[in-house]
């Protein structure tokens, strides 16, 4: 059975999220573990039409537990099997995966979402978008708390490389 859009879908969130507003965006998840495989889902669930996933990592048997993958998915890119389950969301989501770390060099979309485990990473992913995306959202977890934290003009900006601390100073 082949899988189609679902019309009505976003009737209820109309008013929150305008959808001619997302038409024309473009997210970037980088790590899609924890806490990046549910920002994934959420953006396909929310009707954002393109995404790229960045993440080198393979899923292991732990992930399926504490990351939301199946078991199925073991031994697979994280990206390929976030992708897989995104466009069993919207079919007609484009998806651009790359199985490799973060370079700052790379193309980046308009909305940035950075769900790494280093806060050393996190600042490196930072220093190299923060003047290229128009919206930024770092979600940080340690064991069942999770912070979230989100830029948008250049005073939320200046906040969040607040919020940035050297990586000797981090919790296990």
């Amino acid at each position: 059975m082949t899988a189609r859009p679902i019309s009505d879908r976003f009737e209820r969130q109309a008013e929150l999220v305008p959808r001619e507003r997302l038409l024309n965006e473009v997210a970037t998840v980088i790590g899609v573990g924890a806490i990046g495989r549910q920002v994934a889902w959420q953006l396909a669930a929310l009707g954002v039409p393109k995404i790229q996933f960045v993440d080198f990592d393979v899923v292991e048997p732990s992930n399926v537990t504490t990351q939301g993958y199946l078991a199925d998915d073991v031994g697979r890119a994280k990206v390929n099997a976030t992708a897989d389950l995104c466009q069993q969301i919207e079919p007609l989501l484009d998806v651009e995966e790359i199985q490799d770390r973060f370079r700052p060099a790379m193309a980046i979309g308009t909305a940035v979402f950075c769900c790494v485990d280093s806060v050393s990473t996190r600042a490196t992913i930072w220093r190299a978008v923060e003047r290229r995306a128009t919206f930024w959202a770092d979600g940080r977890m340690l064991g069942e708390v999770v912070r979230v934290l989100a830029a948008t003009a250049q005073q939320g900006r200046k906040h969040y490389a607040s919020t940035l601390f050297a990586q000797s100073e981090a919790q296990a």
